[in-house]
Formats: structure tokens, C-alpha cells, sequence
């Protein structure tokens, strides 16, 4: 098999990976994707072993950091290192998370002969295991892009994000069928009929195109029925409104202001409060960002945010930290949240669960001490579970600090104690004027569709929103700008089958594909090592992912 000059398969596949970023938020191209991988799966089409693994790994880095590019800036801006090891950081972010496209490609072909006719669902169920066994320091998955297309997006309430990644993969498949049956023939190898004689392959994939032309409107229809249903839930719900706090205090202002007074920033930000007060006296609660309180609330620097409670009976669901002395006598420290009602008392403090790794913990310190001595990687301390409070207007809420509010499973099981209300406060000003944080976001409202309940999000630098139960957005606000944003939210709790289930269609789509693996795997790959080691990295990934996603994390269930 002779295949294309490796300049134009390297074209391809980088074509592909960056054509990610451009689907991504802040640009949202989204009427790229369905045809987004076509110049990827042309060039794996024509490659096998590990030549296909190298080009689609190369596919998955590009992807990654085109998408990730944020991360050189927030290196240095975060820590003391300089911008040389920042690009060598992403470089080795890039290859790490994104070496699953090259197993993905590894498989390409053999999946592709595996499936037979129905090829392009293979390939489909193929990208779901490999995107959902890689490790997920960032879960950023394919069909997170159309999070604000509910018409379609709601069907994640049944799946997950792998609902719409399979969607997305399989038009890109049956798309990809076509144009080889209309151009030319494959470059993969002839397959066998049921007697035993070589056949050449089935390009036109008429089967799988109507059946993914069942499954899209099976969806449609779903996601038809739920926004009707939450049109319902809605219109007897009760109701409140909140006011999020956006006070525009960068790392280097914040600084400033640190040096300046030890209450300069609760001073600054109780003058917002008053201000936004004044302008609407009808709020029942504020949502201060994360790290708002400088400790607790009782901490004397923090008098005159107590003092707005006390005063207009308001309550205030704000960030913080708390310390406490642990049994061998050391400082522990805990990114905290609090609420503050009535006669400016706080109800149990919430600590943080889901830690940021190389931010609020660094991964490897206790065996690599030299690790503690970069600047900006906290040492903070795992809280000991989810709290959901009852506050005014019959909501019930639960704090997501940060990172939190980007991994599912931990949001499921806030949704499942009873929340009606999720409640993100952030610091993001980290990241810059770049794709971060509009990508943050838009991992943070996928749980609004996903798990059926409104999210109110204050981050200090912005970008703060609320989304309502279908993942739509009610309002958002500006990077950058000193603004407090009022709205009135629906209290709709609806919890999905995605709920309760969690990410069920991507253990399909990986029990599926290695069924199939097992039982017809050993006709298609020669025996031996080269035959195995791509699974073998695949063990290796699912090993990593459980090390990023349950280290530092706390009790979830």
C-alpha cells in the first residue's frame, strides 16, 4: 500500500487538531465539526502500526495546543518559571493529552475492517473509548462545543457529552464514506465475504448514514420533549434573584492592594455591594468570587462585609480560606466558602474537594521535594464532602468552587443530595484575556444541561454568568470589567438519567469496541508486541486518569 507524501498527511492531520480550537470557545465555529476530522481520517485511512499512531498522535497535540495555548501565559504570570519552560510545559502537556488520538488512529483501520458495513459507528464508539480513557487533567471532549445548541445539546441529559461526540464522529465517518465512494477507493486492505472470498471494501456507508439520521432525530425529539418540560417546571417554580459580584481584581491589583491596607479588598469590594444594592434593592443574595474573603468571615479584615450583612439582611455566598492545626501540629490549609445570613452569622464552612493539581497541590512533592520550591503551587488540604444549604427564596444550593465545577461526577453527586442550585464562585484572572476562560465556562454550564439545575457563576476578573436548566445562558458578563450582574433564576431542579447513571455511552462505546476486539482482533493484527502495545498505553492512560481524577480530590462517592 503506497500512501500520500508525508508533508500532506502531516498538512491533514494538523489541520484537523487545530481546526479543535476554532470549534472551541470563544470562536464556537461549530458548523465545522461535522466535516472537521474528514482530513484526519483520510490520512489515517492510509496508515498502519505505528506510522498511523505517530501522525494521529501528532494530530492530538496540535489539537491540544491550539486549544491550550493559554497555558504559557499562566505559567508565568502564576509561578517563577520563565517562558522557556513554559512552551516546553505545554509541548509536554500537548503530547500527553493528546497521544490518544494517535491510539485512536493506531485502531483506525482495523476498527474500520472489524465493523464491516457499519464502519463509520465503529470508528464512532472507537473515538468515545480513546477521548474518555484519556486521562483528564482538563475534560475537554468533543461535543462539549455545542453547549449552547440545546436543540441538540440536551441529549447530553440522557448521555453525557459522549452523546454528541458520537454524533459528531459518526457524521464525520459518514461524510469521509461518501466522498471515498466518490473519488476512489480506500487505501485499506480487501475484506472477506461470508465464503471466505476477497471482496473490495464498502465505501458508500448507506446503512450507518440512516442510522445516523435515526439517532439525530430521536435526539431532536428528546431534546423538543425536555425543553418543554423545563418551559413547564419553570413556569411554576420559585424564583431569585442574585446578584454576582465581578470586582476586577487582577493578581497584580490584588497585590497592590495587599500592600496597601489589610482590608483595602473587602473595602473595595463592599462599595461595589452598596452600589449594586442601591440600584436594585430587590437582590436576595450575593455571589462573591473565590479567595473574595481574605480567611473567614470572622477575621477582622473581613468587618465591613459582615457589617453589609448585618445592615441590609442580605445574604452572602462568598469565597475564602480556613487553617487549622492538624495532628502532628502543621498549618492545614483549605480553600473555603461560606454563607452569611441573618446577624452576619455563617452557616458549616465548605472546603473544597476537588483539588487543582499544580495549583493547589503539587503532584509528586512528597517524593520530589524540590517540586515545593515553585512559586504560585499552593499546599492545600481536601475538604470532607459535599454540603447543600438551604437559603432564602427556597433555594437550595452547593458551592463548586473553581475546578470543581468541571468534573461531572463530583456535580452529579451535589445534584443527587438535592441541590436546585449550583453555585460556582472562581478566580480566573490567572489565565489572562484568553480562550481560558470562556472555555472554563463552557465546561461549567455543561453541567446546567447535563444534570437539569441553574448555575450562578462569580469569578473575580470574569467571566461571571448564570445559565438556566437547559445550559443556556441568561446573562454574562465582560473579562476585565467592574460590574456586579443581576438576574432572576428559576429554581428548576431536574435530574437526568445522566444523573444518575453518569457517563454510561462511553463504557458502551469501550466494552463494545473491545468486545469486538477480543472476538475478531487476533484475524486482523499479527501476533506479538507490535500487535499489543498500543493497549498497553491504553491500560497506561486509564491508570493516569485515575490518578488526576481521584488524587487530591476528597470523598465523592
Amino acid at each position: 500500500m503506497r500512501s500520500a507524501h508525508p508533508i500532506l498527511l502531516v498538512l491533514a492531520v494538523v489541520v484537523s487538531g487545530v481546526a479543535q480550537a476554532l470549534i472551541s470557545a470563544p470562536a464556537s465555529w461549530i458548523w465545522l465539526h461535522p466535516f472537521s476530522w474528514i482530513p484526519a481520517f483520510w490520512a489515517f485511512d492510509q496508515l498502519r502500526g505505528g506510522r498511523a499512531f505517530r501522525y494521529g498522535w501528532l494530530c492530538g497535540a496540535a489539537g491540544q495546543a491550539a486549544i491550550f495555548y493559554w497555558l504559557v501565559d499562566t505559567i508565568t504570570v502564576f509561578s517563577n518559571l520563565p517562558w522557556v519552560v513554559a512552551i516546553i510545559i505545554l509541548f509536554a502537556y500537548s503530547a500527553l493529552f493528546g497521544f490518544y488520538v494517535g491510539i485512536f488512529a493506531w485502531g483506525f483501520s482495523i476498527v474500520r475492517r472489524m465493523s464491516g458495513a457499519w464502519w463509520p459507528v465503529g470508528l464512532a464508539a472507537w473515538f468515545c473509548a480513546c477521548e474518555y480513557l484519556n486521562p483528564q487533567l482538563f475534560p475537554y471532549f468533543q461535543g462539549v462545543a455545542w453547549y449552547q445548541q440545546p436543540w441538540i445539546f440536551l441529549i447530553t441529559a440522557i448521555t453525557g457529552v459522549a452523546g454528541v461526540s458520537f454524533l459528531v464522529m459518526l457524521a464525520n465517518g459518514v461524510l469521509f464514506g461518501f466522498l471515498q465512494a466518490r473519488f476512489g477507493q480506500a487505501h485499506g486492505e480487501v475484506e472477506e465475504s461470508s465464503d471466505g472470498a476477497a471482496t473490495a471494501p464498502s465505501l458508500a456507508p448507506v446503512r450507518p448514514a440512516i442510522a445516523f439520521a435515526v439517532a439525530l432525530v430521536l435526539s431532536l425529539v428528546y431534546c423538543q420533549v425536555r425543553l418543554r418540560a423545563i418551559d413547564a417546571a419553570e413556569a411554576e417554580a420559585p424564583s431569585i434573584t442574585l446578584a454576582s459580584i465581578q470586582s476586577n481584581q487582577d493578581v497584580f491589583k490584588r497585590r497592590a492592594m495587599m500592600r496597601q491596607s489589610k482590608t483595602a479588598i473587602a473595602d473595595d469590594q463592599v462599595e461595589l455591594l452598596k452600589e449594586t444594592l442601591e440600584e436594585r434593592p430587590d437582590i436576595d443574595a450575593f455571589v462573591l468570587p473565590e479567595g473574595a474573603l481574605q480567611g473567614r468571615p470572622d477575621w477582622p479584615r473581613n468587618h465591613r462585609i459582615r457589617r453589609f450583612v448585618k445592615e441590609t439582611g442580605k445574604e452572602l455566598w462568598t469565597g475564602g480560606s480556613s487553617n487549622k492545626k492538624g495532628p502532628d501540629g502543621r498549618r492545614l490549609w483549605f480553600n473555603s466558602a461560606f454563607r452569611i445570613h441573618g446577624d452576619a452569622e455563617s452557616d458549616k464552612r465548605y472546603d473544597k474537594n476537588v483539588l487543582l493539581p499544580f495549583g493547589e497541590y503539587m503532584p509528586g512533592a512528597s517524593i520530589l521535594p524540590f517540586l515545593k520550591k515553585i512559586q504560585g503551587v499552593g499546599n492545600y488540604q481536601p475538604g470532607d464532602g459535599i454540603i447543600v444549604y438551604d437559603a432564602v427564596q427556597s433555594a437550595r444550593f452547593t458551592f463548586l468552587i473553581c475546578y470543581e465545577a468541571i468534573i461531572s461526577r463530583y456535580v452529579r453527586r451535589a445534584v443527587k443530595e438535592g441541590a436546585n442550585l449550583l453555585v460556582n464562585v472562581s478566580y480566573d484572572a490567572w489565565y489572562g484575556d484568553t480562550a481560558c476562560p470562556h472555555q472554563f465556562l463552557m465546561l461549567v454550564v455543561l453541567q446546567s444541561a447535563q444534570n437539569g439545575v441553574p448555575t450562578a457563576r462569580s469569578a473575580t476578573t470574569g467571566i461571571s454568568a448564570f445559565a438556566d436548566a437547559r445550559g443556556r445562558f441568561l446573562s454574562k458578563s465582560p473579562l476585565f470589567e467592574r460590574t456586579a450582574l443581576v438576574q432572576e433564576v428559576k429554581l428548576v431542579r431536574m435530574p437526568s438519567l445522566y444523573t444518575q447513571l453518569g457517563d454510561w455511552l462511553a463504557w458502551v462505546c469501550i466494552l463494545g469496541v473491545f468486545g469486538a476486539w477480543v472476538r475478531r482482533g487476533r484475524e486482523l493484527t499479527p501476533d506479538g508486541w507490535r500487535a499489543r502495545w498500543p493497549l498497553v498505553l491504553i491500560a497506561f492512560a486509564v491508570l493516569v486518569n485515575a490518578v488526576f481524577v481521584f488524587g487530591g480530590i476528597g470523598p465523592i462517592g
